[in-house]
Parts: structure tokens; sequence; C-alpha cells
């Protein structure tokens, strides 16, 4: 397996967490902008958990060697509720990949007619055929997404800035609706729960291949920093243009009020954000099943390509309302999850 160096690192950390929900601007404002100014404080402390919980499970596999996801969380070897773990895992990662397909599907019919299937199906073909790179096809595409989705999202902030004004942003245009978010606290909470939940499969196998402890710390604090970056600019933006709030893709919604030049750019941005989360989703699906039952190579790709298929007929359903209500209740769930894997690290800590 290629070793990672920080600079891949921070982008790969980074792109874990890009997905439709957060690009769009969809999540980020119903788990941080609808509590006005303080969820900017929401989103800088999430930043700052993600990062922290994201160093003590790579570290946790740097100082052990395990890199299979369930017994990272459940240390005994305890088959059943390593079971349980392993399929809310396997399934909440599918469950984000068909969510990105009928993402783009959506996207792509809004932006350029296309219709939502055929975008959907060339998405899922193009996720499979990144895939099959594993790792190494994860980090090039991560080392190209989101550099572009700092630049871009830097971009719409500045240009729509200039057009509305700066000091029309405003975070007090809307209000927390969402049962499930009572405030920003349990929300900066869920949102880093349920986002390393998804990612626990991703960073495990990460983990065995960065070699240095401070390359580490350097790679993964850098990506926390690019997401609260890429956050700050999209909610920003989102707070200068209140009727972009209720549109199901809010900071598409915000390019096309300034230009379609500026619709194509956020598409690709957008676009860039999916696709590598439906790339790292694919990649620790496979890497588990390749470690669990020893697939070989060609198993592998026909996994891979089972996925794509089952994933492109799962965004038939569409994309609506999904952020809202899976995202949360995979927060909620996977708080214990975390909690397990900070007891295991100490434990070792303590052993060493």
């Amino acid at each position: 397996m290629k070793k990672i160096n920080s600079i891949n690192l921070m982008f790969t950390f980074a792109g874990c967490f890009l997905g439709a929900g957060y690009v769009s601007g969809q999540e980020l404002w119903q788990f941080f902008g609808s509590f006005g100014k303080i969820g900017l404080v929401g989103m800088a402390v999430a930043a700052v958990l993600l990062s922290a919980f994201g160093i003590i499970l790579t570290r946790y596999v740097q100082l052990t060697g395990i890199s299979d996801m369930d017994k990272v969380v459940i240390k005994k070897d305890n088959k059943i509720l390593r079971g349980i773990f392993v399929a809310l895992e396997v399934f909440f990662l599918f469950g984000v990949f068909v969510i990105m397909t009928a993402g783009v599907g959506a996207m792509l019919n809004q932006v350029f007619g296309l219709h939502p299937l055929i975008g959907s199906g060339i998405f899922a073909l193009l996720v499979a055929l990144t895939a099959v790179f594993g790792m190494n096809g994860m980090v090039t595409a991560f080392s190209v997404t989101v550099p572009a989705l700092v630049i871009m999202s830097a971009v719409i902030f500045a240009v729509s800035g200039f057009k509305n004004g700066f000091s029309n942003i405003n975070f007090e245009i809307s209000t927390n609706s969402n049962p499930l978010l009572q405030n920003w606290i349990i929300s900066a909470i869920v949102f880093v729960s349920y986002n390393l939940f998804a990612s626990i499969g991703i960073l495990t196998p990460i983990g065995k291949a960065v070699p240095k402890k401070s390359t580490l710390y350097t790679g993964i604090i850098g990506g926390g920093v690019l997401l609260l970056l890429i956050a700050l600019g999209i909610m920003l933006t989102m707070a200068m243009t209140p009727e972009s709030i209720t549109a199901q893709l809010p900071m598409l919604a915000a390019a096309q009020n300034i230009s379609k030049t500026f619709t194509f750019i956020f598409a690709f941005l957008l676009f860039g954000g999916m696709f590598g989360t439906s790339v790292s989703s694919v990649f620790a699906i496979d890497e588990f099943a390749k470690a669990r039952f020893k697939i070989s190579k060609k198993g592998s790709v026909a996994l891979i390509l089972c996925l794509s298929v089952l994933s492109f007929i799962g965004s038939i359903f569409g994309f609506d309302k999904l952020i809202g209500i899976v995202y949360p209740v995979c927060g909620y769930l996977g708080v214990a999850a975390l909690v397990l894997i900070v007891v295991n690290f100490v434990t070792v800590k303590k052993r060493s």
C-alpha cells in the first residue's frame, strides 16, 4: 500500500466528509446555520472534534496495527456485536453512495436538463472505475477535488458578497425546525458522530498507510481547517442570499443567482464533493470485504460493480429529506462507536 504524506492525508481527511449535503449547504444550514450566529461556533467546535477523533482513530490503528473497522470499535471477540456494527456501518456507507448518486442525477437534471437516471448511471460507473484502483484512486480523487472545493467556495462567497453586500450577512433569517436537532451543541455532536461513523471504514486502512505520527497530526489537523474554511464560505454565502435557504441545493441556487458561469462552476464543485464521498464509501466496503472474506482482485472488482449497479437502482427513490432524517439518526447511533474507540485508545496508550 502506497504511503500517504501529510498533504495527501489533509485532502483525504477533508474529502471524507464533503458529500452532497455538506457542499450543497443543506446539511450545514440544518445543523448549524439554522441556529443563528451561534451556529458558527457549533461548526468550529465540530471541526475541532472531527480532527480530535480522527487523530484518535488513526493513531489507534498506528499503535495496534488493527485496521478492520469492527475490531477498532469492538475490541472483545464478540461476533454478535461486531456483526451488528458492521451491518450498520456497511448499510450507512452504501446509503451514502445511493444518496450521492441520486443527488448527482438531480443536479445534472437541474443544470443541464439531463434525465436524472442517465446522470446517476454515468456517475455510478465513474465511481466504480475510480474505486477499482483502491486507496491510490481515492487519494488521487481527493487531491484534485478538495483544493478545487476550497477555492471555489471562497470565490462564490466573494462574488456573492460584492453583489449582495457583505453587510447583508444575516443569520436570523431562519430558525431550526428539525426535532432531532434541539440545539447547536447537540447538532455539533450529532454532526461529528454520524460523519465519523460513516468514515471509520475509510480512516482505519488509511492509518496503516501513514508512516509517521507527525504526518498524522499535521494532515488531519490541516484537513479539519479545510473543512471549517469551506463551511464558513458556504454558510456566509447562504446568509447573504436568504432565497437560497429553502432550495433543495441551496448553494447551487446561490450560484444561479450570480450567473450561468458560476452555476456551472458550483455544479462542478458539488459533483466533486459527491464523487469523493462516494469513492471513499465504496472503497471502505471493498477493503472490509477483502480483509474479512479474502476475496480476490476479480472478486473485488465484481463487488464494486455490484455496489454501483445497486446504487443506481436505489437512486430512483430520490434525494429529498434524507439528510434531515438519515444523518441525525445515524449520528445518535454513532455516539456509542465513538465512545468505544476512545476507551480502546486510552487503554492502549496506558499499556504503551
